[in-house]
């Protein structure tokens, strides 16, 4: 569903993308605007694809691209599936994490061009125990997210308690540049959804307490955060994201059991200055 930005209670969706047509599934756990060629990516882990949409897709509209088969590598399990995906639009890449036999705690990023369709191949794999990949994370938590700063050439990948900070094109069994983990950062358990703000290097994710916490990129070790939002004091939700909205130095949660949308102005993390 997409509303206007200044949408509050009980205020109707402008579009609503859904139907059989679209391919898309329960268990989505996130999704990515690319606004340099105006389209919506958002991965479909039932049917194991990643889809591609037109910018102001609405109805039962298709896909017009869609990233799947067997030599995509893209597969689900019992532990919430294939649910969360980040893109690159400046260097066309879109990444998503799944799992490899062997277990839980055993998993790969894959690396997909922009424009790949049909059963093609990931153009990079990261994965194995150099890069300290944990996951399927619990069962009910799914699978770690991932950003991408291509100001710095960086990808960051949450994982169980930890962020972790590669080379953007790094690939096989890669060790992380630097991690961010420990009691200070207040990191929780799970594999929560991190974005990064390229422009001035700051990480966003869930962490304890129900609060949104921010670290520098240039942070590393056991490092309390920069900033924080306690958003469940504040509003009593249990929430997932964020995402953030640099045009007006927004984040934005959402709470699918509150069924909320909740935006907070947060212009420090918008406007620091890095160290």
């Amino acid at each position: 569903m997409a509303y206007a930005r200044l949408a509050k209670e009980n205020t109707v969706p402008v579009r609503i993308l859904e139907g059989q047509k679209t391919l898309i599934t329960r268990t989505m756990h996130s999704m990515e605007y690319d606004p340099a060629h105006d389209e919506l990516v958002v991965n479909s882990p039932l049917a194991q694809a990643i889809l591609t949409f037109k910018g102001g897709s609405g109805g039962e509209e298709p896909p017009v691209r869609v990233i799947q088969g067997p030599n995509t590598q893209i597969q689900g399990t019992d532990y919430d599936g294939n649910d969360k995906m980040a893109m690159d639009p400046v260097n066309g890449e879109i990444y998503i994490g799944v799992a490899t036999s062997g277990g839980p705690g055993k998993g790969v990023v894959l690396v997909f061009d922009r424009l790949g369709n049909g059963d093609v191949a990931p153009k990079r794999i990261l994965g194995g125990p150099n890069t300290q990949f944990q996951f399927p994370t619990p069962k009910g938590q799914g699978f770690p997210h991932m950003a991408v700063d291509p100001v710095r050439n960086l990808l960051i990948v949450s994982s169980r308690g930890s962020l972790l900070i590669f080379d953007r094109t790094a690939s096989g069994d890669a060790k992380p540049k630097a991690v961010i983990a420990g009691p200070k950062t207040l990191l929780g358990g799970g594999g929560g959804l991190v974005k990064v703000h390229p422009p001035t290097g700051m990480i966003v994710s869930s962490c304890a307490e129900g609060s949104i916490c921010a670290w520098s990129i240039d942070d590393t070790g056991d490092v309390a955060p920069r900033f924080k939002i306690p958003v469940q004091k504040i509003t009593g939700i249990n929430f997932s994201g964020p995402t953030l909205n640099p045009a007006y130095k927004e984040v934005i949660v959402t709470s699918s059991a509150k069924n909320v949308i909740a935006t907070f102005y947060w212009p420090e993390i918008f406007d620091s200055k890095r160290d």
